[in-house]
């Protein structure tokens, strides 16, 4: 049975969910059947979705606020709509508390970081400058390091490519996260679950990446855990 893998969405300026076409072909490119989802409001509903799910992709977004980890607003913060925010944020706890298979990708990474307590560099520049972490195009490439013995690095080896558009990363990181990969300027690029069978958040953008076998492979591992757990 194909697993159910749910995918967040963004919202359209009225504050209505709408999904990025990308991540919902990588899902089914992996065959698996993606599923867009809903705006939800409360964690009674976070909790009815997974009920129904078999793993989720947090998608890139916005930025969360950093009122979350007790800072004030960065001048370059562009927060995403409070709907949304909220959805993420409900779902993210969660994917943590039932240790739901689950992929963070940029944004969604740094949900999961926040939802677990963590904290974020609001803006990259302000902390490190080796690598220009904003590409709009998503074509430029720089080269990420992976930790020996993670998963990550044994899915894409010790470094690889990948492609960047963000200005926001990790800083503290959360409670049962542990890094397994960083950029030459130190930025945490991605980290693992340390109890979850399957949690990866990566800053980069794999589904714009699936002609590449070890980016897709990401996706591979996913839908494999909510197989593994379908039912």
């Amino acid at each position: 049975m194909q697993p159910l893998i749910g995918v967040t969405c963004s919202s359209d300026p009225e504050g209505g969910p709408r999904v990025n076409p990308r991540y919902v072909q990588a899902v089914h490119a992996v065959r698996a059947l993606p599923v867009p989802l809903p705006f939800v409001r409360t964690e009674a509903e976070a909790h009815a979705l997974l009920d129904r799910l078999d793993g989720i992709v947090f998608t890139g977004s916005e930025d969360l606020d950093p009122a979350l980890w007790g800072e004030a607003r960065h001048p370059q913060t562009s927060l995403m709509h409070e709907a949304r925010m909220t959805t993420e944020l409900l779902l993210a706890r969660a994917v943590l508390a039932r240790r739901t298979p689950a992929l963070g990708i940029c944004g969604g990474m740094q949900t999961l970081n926040v939802a677990s307590g963590g904290s974020l560099h609001q803006h990259i520049p302000d902390v490190a400058a080796l690598v220009d972490h904003r590409d709009p195009s998503f074509l430029r490439r720089h080269e990420v390091h992976a930790e020996f013995g993670s998963r990550l690095a044994e899915l894409l080896g010790a470094s690889f490519p990948v492609n960047t558009e963000h200005h926001q990363a990790v800083n503290r990181l959360g409670c049962g996260l542990r890094v397994v990969a960083r950029a030459p300027d130190g930025i945490i690029e991605a980290f693992e679950s340390t109890a979850a069978p399957f949690l990866l958040g990566v800053q980069w953008h794999p589904e714009r990446m699936l002609e590449d076998g070890r980016q897709r492979s990401l996706f591979v591992e996913l839908a494999a855990a909510a197989a593994a757990g379908a039912g």
